[in-house]
């Protein structure tokens, strides 16, 4: 089944990070369509007398085409990675924008009016969009109503592979386990390994139903039995505990749900993918599009 990813590119080189995550992730590319998006921003303000509207209008449309140009250069460089490692031309978009909303704000219409898989992002592809990366378009992105799951690449390294994702009996748990069997399926390659860090007094019984769960997800979506593992992490916190897991393991990817609040047997996986999203590095952090409050 064709899979739809929107990658966003920013103004720079390290932009093209979810490019290169991409890139390196799929081994069969026939079925994964791709659009690369540039939002550009509003154009800053030039402070001129009043009467001299025709340069301000000029300068204005300068500004403009200088950002096109630069995107389309980016746009390309993007598309002609992607390319030569093996995804077909006709199925590379590129689309610029200038932001009408805010870049996070454009970035999930965009998204969701095109009906894509995911929004895939890289950790310091955003820097000049309108507000900084750490404290803005990722984070008002996780903080919002989607119907998409997010992929943040943070600084990914070539030759990871599998993807190790968190369960917890919550409803964002078995979607993002959804998402992941989608993805990976025909990817075979690549494994998942099902993990859960249990509480001080969380029985095994609970625990391997949030197991049961999940695996079925991934089964209904073509993942053979054999590529699925399961893992009993110990720690006392849990973001702790995937991260040591996915260095260790040298994952491509961690997938996890967004849950507001934990209840007993959870945790707050809203907590940990903050967590996750300040100090995961190596691989990329997959997050479900359930809402929650970072």
């Amino acid at each position: 089944m064709e899979k739809h990813l929107l990658l966003a590119v920013g103004d720079d080189q390290s932009s093209l990070q979810a490019v290169r995550f991409v890139n390196d992730f799929f081994t069969n590319k026939t079925d994964v369509r791709l659009t690369l998006l540039y939002v550009a921003p509003h154009p800053p303000a030039v402070y001129l007398d009043d009467s001299d509207v025709y340069q301000r209008k000029r300068w204005t449309e300068d500004w403009k085409r200088g950002q096109e140009r630069r995107a389309m250069e980016l746009l390309a460089q993007g598309k002609d990675s992607l390319v030569d490692s093996g995804f077909k031309d006709d199925l590379v978009a590129k689309k610029f924008v200038f932001s009408q909303y805010g870049s996070a704000r454009d970035l999930i219409q965009e998204c969701a009016k095109g009906n894509f898989d995911a929004l895939v992002l890289g950790r310091r592809g955003l820097s000049r969009f309108e507000e900084l990366f750490v404290d803005s378009v990722t984070k008002r992105i996780m903080n919002e109503e989607l119907s998409f799951p997010i992929w943040v690449c943070q600084r990914p390294e070539r030759g990871r592979k599998h993807v190790l994702v968190a369960v917890d009996g919550s409803e964002p748990c078995v979607q993002i386990a959804d998402h992941v069997g989608f993805i990976v399926a025909d990817q075979p390659e690549q494994r998942i390994v099902l993990a859960h860090i249990p509480g001080s007094q969380a029985p095994e019984a609970i625990y391997q139903e949030f197991f049961e769960h999940a695996l079925a997800s991934l089964l209904e979506n073509g993942v053979p039995r054999d590529r699925i593992e399961t893992k009993v992490l110990s720690g006392i916190y849990p973001a702790a505990a995937l991260q040591q897991e996915a260095d260790s393991g040298r994952y491509a990817a961690v997938a996890v749900g967004r849950t507001g609040a934990s209840g007993p047997g959870f945790f707050s996986m809203g907590s940990v993918s903050r967590s996750l999203l300040a100090k995961l590095e190596g691989a990329a952090l997959w997050v479900s599009p359930s809402s929650c409050r970072l």
